[in-house]
């Protein structure tokens, strides 16, 4: 046996002092021995598909094939089932080790093909790759490359071998015991096989485009991904509510960190609950969560973004602005004490639901660095029917989860629906100077504490209507306990004094972004002449600048021998209908406002009995008012009193008037159109009156023509 070669060969025994000259001669006259064999060639590795090619290979498997697939109730051959998990681990399921999850992904292929479309070729985590990977060889795959039997319709499984033949001819492999849905497998490995060679091999993946592209839901993931590579932030632009509610509902399903930047703008410029540098430090909360577990970080900013130079930075504790960039995250986690971090899957992404055309205006004045993300705009013709969504909402978050949602198919309305017309367009752009308009849903309670002064500010009118100087101390604003009847006492703003004709000049409040409310409450009394406005409260769209018409009235209320509002062109309706105001008793008010037909209905009560029926609706003072930005509440009275012991601000979907006892509405509508009809009977009997007097309506009996029908007749006959 040559040396070294199998288990025999040892070291030979020390030869005797003896026999020293005996062996020396002997090895000369022995044999040269032959020269060791070469190893067996291996057996060369075909190289791996293109996604594309692998993607087909799935496709061109033949029903039966992938049926035989499908059809193992239980557990397959390890070596199937170790290809299955692979894939399964790419897609981002958390059981890819249990049958049963394999099965039912196998059982309807189209929709694992869309998954995989939709995950794309640099979809996975960095982990998802190496754990894939490790599936993969375990499962000695390899074994599935074998000739298919002739006639089982594996025409597809013999191209994927063939299509990349290493030219060294290998030798060949000996026989295996036939593996039951080998074929399928085999194309599925490929499958996975191409999507783990194409992340290890030098290929990058493509630059994110510089326009904003118009993608279907379908390719958000892959989308995201790559600027994710890139090291940019991203920035999905939602035309509608349901692109709004998809994107969002495919981030929680990604089990993304969520930070909803509306809802916190709302609590800091509706509620008045929190303080900006608050809401920063919230946000700096979330960031650091998805620093800390390589998630990435949604920011929602709703229908209405909010200003993120105000928010980012406001702290030292706060958001830094700096995390906006996404080549600068290093920095970021390093100066938030994260050293070595983020963790791989960090990225920040922006969720505005906004058209095209708004974006581009408010997006870059609004957002830091906005113009360094990658940005796209969601196809609103890709989403699935809103049913569908609510079915996937149940689903635990994970990769395939979010993938499941991208892969859904669109609604059938959708399918066919036409791209935007260019009048379309045209009127999209135009709406895009219109104001912001908060979508969000909030309730703003006002109980006048020792704190108001941190909402309210004095003002801001300070000259009469003469134009001189208010003199100061003129007007007051203090908290008290009002009025001297213990039974009837509260803490309540005492607003004393006023200019004659000049509004405004008590105390006002802002809101941001412009409100919407449906329904407005506060409880009051006052004191004062019947003949002057006094506890007005006025709603305006724009600040005040000197004249209270500029400012797009919604709601104003006054009191002015009893409680009114103003509408239309500045006609007083009067909509106290249970009695007349007592001094040093409470009286409450509630208006419920219709944005869609921008009216209002009030009711009152006086008495403490509850609101009397509502009796009519009230036009806004303004039609051309778009939102409530700003509350006025004054006297116009020198000698006028008031006092506010609470305020609620309400913004709500659904019906403005759901819950109204709409009966003195209805029978004042029902009175109005008999009026009306009345009016209308009145003057046609009027006009046949005169006609008849005329001649020109009453017939003759003679020969069934009128006056003037007989004259022409008779001036015609000497013609």
């Amino acid at each position: 046996r040559p040396w070294g070669e199998g288990p025999a060969a040892a070291m030979p025994p020390k030869a005797k002092p003896g026999a020293k000259g005996k062996a020396a001669a002997g090895r000369a006259a022995a044999k040269p021995a032959p020269a060791p064999r070469p190893p067996a060639p291996e057996e060369a590795k075909a190289p791996a598909l293109s996604v594309p090619e692998a993607e087909a290979g799935i496709e061109e498997v033949s029903e039966e094939a992938w049926a035989e697939l499908a059809d193992c109730e239980e557990s397959p051959s390890e070596v199937v089932a170790g290809v299955l998990k692979a894939l399964l681990l790419l897609l981002g399921e958390p059981e890819a080790s249990i049958w049963q999850v394999a099965h039912a992904a196998l059982a309807d292929r189209p929709a694992l093909l869309r998954e995989l479309r939709s995950l794309g070729s640099w979809g996975c985590s960095e982990g998802q790759l190496a754990q894939a990977a490790e599936a993969l060889k375990a499962a000695d795959w390899t074994k599935l490359r074998r000739p298919p039997a002739a006639g089982s319709g594996a025409s597809a499984a013999k191209s994927l071998q063939s299509a990349k033949a290493p030219a060294a001819k290998a030798k060949a492999a000996p026989a295996l015991a036939p593996i039951k849905g080998a074929e399928a497998a085999l194309a599925v490995g490929l499958m996975a096989e191409a999507l783990i060679e194409v992340r290890k091999g030098d290929e990058k993946p493509p630059g994110f485009p510089d326009s904003w592209p118009l993608d279907p839901l379908r390719r958000l993931h892959d989308r995201l991904r790559i600027a994710s590579f890139g090291k940019m932030s991203a920035t999905v632009v939602c035309p509608s509510t349901p692109a709004l509610a998809a994107a969002t509902l495919y981030c929680e399903r990604l089990d993304a960190v969520m930070c909803n930047v509306a809802q916190l703008q709302v609590q800091v410029g509706l509620t008045k609950t929190m303080s900006a540098n608050q809401a920063s430090a919230k946000m700096a909360g979330h960031l650091k969560e998805a620093l800390t577990s390589g998630r990435p970080l949604v920011l929602m900013l709703g229908a209405a973004p909010p200003d993120l130079n105000t928010l980012c930075g406001s702290a030292p504790a706060g958001f830094p602005v700096e995390a906006l960039w996404g080549e600068k995250t290093q920095e970021v986690a390093k100066a938030m004490g994260l050293s070595g971090l983020p963790a791989s899957g960090f990225q920040i992404v922006l969720l505005v639901g906004l058209s095209k055309a708004k974006a581009e205006q408010l997006m870059p004045k609004h957002v830091p660095g906005f113009d360094d993300m990658a940005v796209l705009v969601l196809d609103e013709r890709s989403l699935p029917a809103a049913s569908d969504l609510a079915s996937l909402q149940a689903t635990k978050p994970s990769l395939r989860a979010a993938l499941r949602l991208l892969a859904w198919p669109p609604a059938e309305a959708a399918v066919g629906a036409a791209p935007v017309a260019p009048a379309a367009a045209n009127a999209s752009a135009a709406s895009a100077d219109g104001p912001q308009v908060n979508a969000e849903e909030f309730e703003y309670v006002e109980s006048f504490g020792e704190d108001y002064l941190t909402r309210w500010s004095m003002g801001p009118a300070t000259k009469d209507e003469h134009g001189k100087e208010i003199r100061q101390n003129l007007i007051q604003a203090t908290i008290v306990k009002y009025p001297a009847n213990p039974k009837d006492a509260k803490m309540c703003l005492q607003l004393v004094g006023g200019a004659a004709n000049s509004p405004c000049t008590g105390l006002w409040t802002s809101f941001s972004p412009l409100a919407r409310p449906t329904e407005v409450e506060f409880e009051f009394t006052m004191n004062g002449k019947v003949d002057l406005p006094n506890a007005c409260v006025v709603f305006t769209e724009k600040p005040w600048q000197g004249a209270l018409p500029d400012c797009k009235i919604g709601v104003q209320f006054a009191v002015r021998g009893g409680m009114q509002l103003c509408g239309g062109a500045g006609n007083l309706v009067r909509i106290s209908n249970d009695g007349k105001i007592q001094n040093d008793k409470w009286n409450k008010v509630l208006l419920k406002i219709d944005w869609n037909d921008k009216v209002i209905v009030g009711q009152v009560d006086t008495k403490g009995k509850g609101y009397a029926p509502a009796i009519q609706t009230v036009p806004f003072r303004d039609q051309t008012c778009e939102g409530f930005g700003y509350l006025y509440i004054y006297n116009t009275d020198m000698q006028g009193t008031c006092w506010f012991s609470s305020l609620r601000i309400k913004q709500a979907f659904g019906d403005a008037f759901a819950g109204l006892g709409t009966d003195g509405l209805e029978a004042r509508a029902v009175l109005a159109k008999r009026l009306q009809q009345r009016e209308y009977e009145r003057a046609v009997n009027a006009d046949m009156e005169v006609g008849m007097k005329m001649g020109a309506i009453k017939c003759t009996k003679e020969h069934g023509m009128n006056l003037a029908e007989e004259q022409r007749a008779n001036n015609s006959s000497f013609m």
